[in-house]
């Protein structure tokens, strides 16, 4: 008997089938890698953005540090700035902070300035403020008060620094009222779920992740010490950056340049009053005042707020009148700069 041969078509099925479980398998494989895909792809997109946001993070932190090194410079020198991971977009923040600084500087009396829809309030407890000048970024002005007191409007506009001397009737300066409104930069890096943003604001970084609260990292340059005499010394170096432009991509290069700055206080004073607005959502202030006076609240807490010198809420407790130095009636040394810087 002659053995069975294997046909043409019996060849075509091994061929059909051998190419069937080839597919089979290939279709398996794009399965498995498929939910491989899937179930990685949150952990994927958790690690970019990690690197984004460190990346953002330490960019930040070197643009502000570069920030503060121009203003230290003299009026007229900067530095110019490129980085890729500043942030997606960078973008001003108007009128971001504004700082009211006010102080008896000489004879024993307690001034009192305010001002409202612009018109400004003096009143002396002892009346002896006899006249005010008033000096802003636009020009100078003044006038003249009766029995200590009284109050007068000003065409000059008020929206920039406001300079307000208090003088006695031999025009010696008595009492000073400064308030400065502060700009700031904003740094994004888009994330998963939303924006990193970084606030540069008055020397102070702070950063806040998407749907949670702010993380201050750096502090605004309000300062407190004891010099050689053993008496006190307060210092307030103000950060006012203008960036022209509304907002603009970070890959180009930044031209960061001083525009001097101001010395508003520079000598001895008492009856220290600090105010600070904010704007925004979700404010630093509740933080900036826990650092700045926590001790007094541990001093207040032991019933020894009597001995306590340092940072201490003006007024009532909660701190809605500002915030002073205690003693509250001692004399020490007040030194208040605004640096002024311009970003193009």
């Amino acid at each position: 008997m002659r053995p069975r041969t294997v046909g043409p078509r019996r060849d075509a099925e091994q061929a059909v089938s051998e190419i069937m479980g080839v597919t089979m398998l290939l279709a398996m494989v794009i399965t498995v890698m498929a939910g491989v895909v899937v179930v990685m792809q949150p952990f994927i997109n958790d690690l970019i953005d990690n690197r984004d946001w460190a990346a953002g993070s330490v960019a930040a932190t070197q643009f502000n540090d570069r920030l503060l090194v121009v203003a230290d410079a003299p009026e007229g020198t900067g530095i110019v700035v490129r980085s890729q991971h500043l942030a997606d977009t960078i973008r001003p923040l108007r009128q971001a902070e504004l700082w009211t600084i006010s102080a008896d500087l000489a004879g024993d009396d307690r001034v009192d300035v305010s001002v409202e829809s612009g018109v400004i309030n003096v009143t002396s407890l002892n009346a002896t403020a006899a006249s005010v000048i008033l000096t802003t970024a636009a020009g100078t002005d003044g006038w003249g008060l009766t029995d200590g007191e009284g109050e007068n409007g000003t065409n000059l506009s008020l929206t920039d620094w406001v300079n307000i001397e208090v003088l006695d009737g031999v025009g010696a300066v008595i009492h000073r009222w400064v308030n400065a409104p502060l700009d700031g930069i904003q740094l994004r890096t888009p994330l998963k779920n939303g924006a990193f943003e970084i606030d540069l604001i008055n020397g102070a970084r702070i950063e806040q992740l998407p749907n949670q609260f702010i993380d201050v990292r750096t502090y605004p340059r309000l300062n407190h010490d004891r010099v050689l005499d053993g008496g006190h010394r307060v210092s307030l170096v103000l950060l006012d950056v203008d960036m022209l432009g509304v907002e603009r991509s970070s890959g180009v290069s930044l031209d960061v340049e001083s525009e001097g700055a101001l010395t508003f206080f520079d000598g001895t004073a008492r009856n220290l009053v600090i105010i600070t607005e904010f704007t925004g959502d979700d404010s630093p202030e509740s933080r900036y005042l826990h650092r700045w006076t926590d001790d007094y609240d541990l001093h207040r807490a032991t019933g020894d707020s009597d001995s306590y010198a340092g940072f201490g809420p003006n007024g009532r407790v909660s701190g809605v009148e500002g915030m002073t130095l205690h003693p509250t009636d001692a004399s020490f040394q007040l030194d208040v700069i605004l640096q002024q810087v311009v970003v193009n």
